[in-house]
């Protein structure tokens, strides 16, 4: 008797009616695929750029080709082509009769001073000068 009672008061418990009354949830389809996803990105450990093998070859492949590139492109402009082998393609500095480098060098630096004088130090204004 002790047992039936027992029973008829667990069933009777509030907290049923509660239950009763409350909706199932829904669980969304790809619930499961979710999380395993999410728990295979934690788990995974985190390498540096450089050391993924997908991103480093081709990097590493496209700098020795660009470098191989501009290596033939300086070495085949140095040596002369057997059409022009005895004439001078390119005339001398002194036969262009243009101003040198250091001299439009030295223009360009005294055009500075003379426009911003507070840029340069005493002693760079006095060296443009005594030029």
């Amino acid at each position: 008797m002790n047992d039936q009672h027992e029973k008829s008061s667990w069933e009777n418990d509030p907290v049923w009616d509660l239950l009763d009354k409350t909706e199932t949830a829904e669980i969304d389809p790809l619930f499961v695929s979710n999380v395993m996803r999410k728990v295979r990105l934690a788990s995974e450990a985190k390498r540096s750029w450089w050391k993924r093998p997908t991103l480093v070859g081709p990097l590493l492949a496209g700098s020795m080709a660009s470098l191989v590139a501009a290596l033939l492109i300086t070495l085949s402009s140095d040596e002369p082509s057997a059409g022009s082998a005895g004439v001078d393609l390119l005339p001398l500095q002194e036969e262009l009769d243009t101003p040198h480098l250091d001299t439009l060098l030295d223009e360009e630096m005294l055009s500075q001073a003379a426009e911003d004088p507070a840029a340069f130090s005493d002693e760079a204004l006095v060296a443009l000068l005594s030029q």
